[in-house]
């Protein structure tokens, strides 16, 4: 995740050339072998998973409110993705992309709302699993694939809502792509400074925290019931751990990248006079850069989760993956064999559960 790169990274780059005249080479050096190395390997593992992701859960088996969440969710950090490409091109490698009048203006947009976006559909499915291990009655109507397509489409408008102030603080001007001098004169307390700080603790702290305490009570209330995995469907048990694993994983990666954007005036004053140690700079921008990567993952192994956590999603994997394959008489097989297993597994789950709805076994 870089919740603060996107919106700093254009900005600092101009300046680039003083920190590598004051600072230590091999920090400045390390840190962007760190962008360099880590950065691919994200890639290789964020594009197919995702692709995958989306491609599973948009199938007809596992179209149920949760899905619809995942996908949507499975398509925001494939954007995001596709954009972190072309912001790693133009830091680390110096390839010129957004010099360019309405893209200096539009990618920051589009680029934070794909952020502010992911951990809002993490709080509304975990949201919805609240639902459902508490208020099980209630499933039917407020778990349903309708409501979750609708919910993901508002959640959708706000981000770019909140993200479109990014079209206002970056312009094209003298062939750069550079932060409005208007939006941030009088540093900390400009309204670039304020907007950032405001918006970023709200979705990248307070969201994150909302969603550690829905997943406290879910796993209270899981943990109360001794008679919950005879009396629930094994397949929902089995996603709502999925879901919690998850959760818990943006958790720890988002929160140690919002305390790295917290901290960041110590190390990089607003102000361009203000006095600066060019080794804790250096330092800092190292640690920033290595917990950013590392922060990013919870965009690119979703898919992987759930493929270790998530019977059901492995079996579907399975079917999609060998249906993809070249035709032979061994992929056929298999196909109906993984058929037979995924509707005999099924029949058995739903005979412990016959009154749950459908959309919102999982």
């Amino acid at each position: 995740m870089t919740n603060s790169s996107s919106l700093y990274m254009l900005r600092q780059m101009r300046n680039e050339s003083i920190e590598s005249a004051t600072a230590d080479p091999s920090l400045l050096k390390a840190t962007a072998n760190v962008d360099k190395i880590i950065s691919p390997i994200l890639y290789v593992f964020g594009f197919p998973g995702n692709i995958l992701a989306i491609l599973i859960w948009l199938q007809p088996r596992m179209r149920h409110s949760s899905g619809t969440y995942l996908a949507a969710l499975g398509f925001v950090d494939l954007l995001f993705m596709i954009i972190h490409v072309m912001f790693e091109l133009y830091k680390v490698w110096d390839v010129q992309m957004f010099d360019v009048p309405v893209v200096c203006e539009l990618l920051p947009v589009v680029f934070m709302a794909t952020q502010y976006l992911s951990p809002l559909l993490v709080l509304a499915f975990t949201v919805e699993r609240f639902i459902g291990v508490w208020f099980p009655s209630k499933r039917q109507i407020y778990c349903t694939q309708f409501r979750a397509k609708i919910a993901s489409a508002c959640l959708a408008l706000f981000a770019l809502a909140l993200a479109s102030m990014q079209g206002y603080f970056y312009m094209y001007s003298h062939k750069y792509c550079k932060i409005r001098k208007e939006a941030v004169e009088g540093g900390t307390t400009s309204l670039w400074a304020i907007w950032t700080w405001v918006t970023e603790m709200l979705v990248f702290m307070c969201v994150p925290l909302l969603i550690l305490i829905v997943n406290i009570l879910i796993i209270k209330q899981v943990t109360k019931l001794a008679e919950f995995e005879t009396n629930c469907k094994a397949k929902s048990l089995t996603t709502t751990f999925s879901l919690l694993v998850v959760s818990f994983y943006f958790i720890i990666t988002t929160f140690p990248v919002s305390i790295v954007y917290a901290i960041r005036y110590h190390y990089i004053p607003s102000e361009v006079t203000a006095p600066v140690d060019p080794v804790k700079r250096a330092n800092y921008l190292l640690a920033k850069t290595i917990i950013e990567e590392i922060g990013t993952t919870h965009h690119a192994l979703k898919f992987y989760i759930f493929l270790v956590t998530e019977r059901l999603f492995r079996d579907e994997f399975v079917r999609v993956v060998t249906r993809l394959l070249p035709g032979s008489r061994v992929k056929k097989g298999y196909v109906q064999q993984s058929e037979v297993t995924f509707r005999a597994h099924a029949n058995e789950t739903e005979v412990l559960d016959a009154d749950e709805p459908d959309e919102t076994d999982m």
